[in-house]
């Protein structure tokens, strides 16, 4: 039985981030485990690659449910759910220069908090999930921890009528999907709302999208020689060093976080002048970052306005979007969720 859990769970992380460039996330207590290292020092799971990733949640999924075995004949190993995002709001997201994958992710996590909120608000559910765009749709496979962090049964069931005993889990999971989809289409109607809800989000330089110059656009560009054209090759390799800029910020920041995790685990308290000066100096940084990731989206929603579209593919840097533009998909929430045993 043991081996076959194990299996089943790999299959998932396998098939989860089965695209050539597809990643496993994990959520919930599963992302607070999968960060420790043997050492004892904490990875953020981002900086992890996808194998070790796999690896991870797979050991620690089976883990979990080894301290908490269940009675039946079958058990649950995990509940299995699809989320899929419609065509209009994928060509709206595109056209308004926001990632779809990005906005996919944050639902189905937003989603997830509710669930746990709502369902187990003394308690933590674990999760793991993964993007496809190997349909006509952009969607996201969900696989949940059958038991809570602990320990208590995580159902994720369809209520059978109004006299029902059974908790509608699924039929809350598919409006509270369709309530992020519907704040998502008052957004996308009014450009204010999109600049100011992009401009507050810790993630806004990766969420905005712009059209790639491809070697063919420099080329035009270059023999144009406009005032236009010159202004548009100086935003995007603005683009470009600004984002490159973003990333390493963020890996000093990491780094400096990880060397204070060792520290402190290695009993080496810091005077408290030190740690009131770091303190500072890591709040300073925090507000640097924000003014950089500020920019980057005036920067973008600039060059956006100025770029003639003649070439669609997204430009992001960290974390390109794989959207086929223009695709076709079906509107749903959650679609099925297939309890694996």
């Amino acid at each position: 039985m043991e081996r076959q859990i194990r299996r089943k769970l790999k299959d998932f992380a396998d098939y989860a981030s089965k695209e050539s460039l597809g990643e496993v996330h994990a959520g919930g207590f599963l992302h607070h485990h999968i960060r420790r290292n043997p050492d004892g020092s904490s990875t953020a799971p981002a900086h992890l690659s996808n194998d070790e990733r796999k690896r991870r949640i797979t050991e620690t999924w089976q883990h979990h449910l080894d301290q908490f075995p269940s009675q039946a004949k079958s058990p649950v190993i995990a509940h299995r759910l699809i989320f899929s995002m419609s065509s209009e709001q994928n060509n709206a997201l595109v056209a308004a220069g926001i990632d779809p994958d990005r906005v996919l992710h944050s639902s189905v996590k937003k989603v997830m908090r509710k669930f746990a909120e709502k369902f187990h608000p003394d308690d933590s559910i674990g999760f793991a999930y993964g993007l496809h765009h190997d349909t006509a749709h952009l969607h996201a496979h969900l696989a949940i921890c059958p038991r809570s962090a602990n320990g208590r049964y995580v159902g994720c069931s369809t209520s059978l009528g109004n006299g029902s005993r059974h908790k509608s889990q699924m039929d809350l999971i598919k409006s509270w999907f369709e309530q992020e989809n519907q704040r998502w289409g008052k957004i996308l109607q009014s450009p204010e709302e999109i600049s100011q809800l992009v401009s507050h989000r810790m993630d806004s330089d990766r969420l905005m999208i712009v059209p790639r110059l491809t070697p063919a656009n420099f080329e035009a560009l270059r023999n144009g020689q406009t005032a236009e054209a010159i202004r548009l090759q100086q935003s995007y390799q603005s683009i470009r060093n600004l984002e490159a800029a973003i990333v390493a910020k963020r890996q000093v920041r990491a780094a400096g976080r990880h060397a204070n995790f060792v520290s402190r685990l290695l009993g080496q308290r810091k005077p408290k002048l030190t740690r009131t000066v770091e303190k500072l100096a890591a709040a300073i940084d925090r507000r640097s970052l924000r003014e950089m990731q500020n920019l980057l989206f005036k920067i973008k929603r600039d060059y956006r306005a100025t770029h003639k579209p003649t070439d669609l593919t997204h430009m992001p840097i960290e974390a390109p979007s794989r959207t086929p533009i223009g695709s076709t998909a079906q509107t749903v929430t959650s679609l099925s969720v297939n309890i694996c045993s």
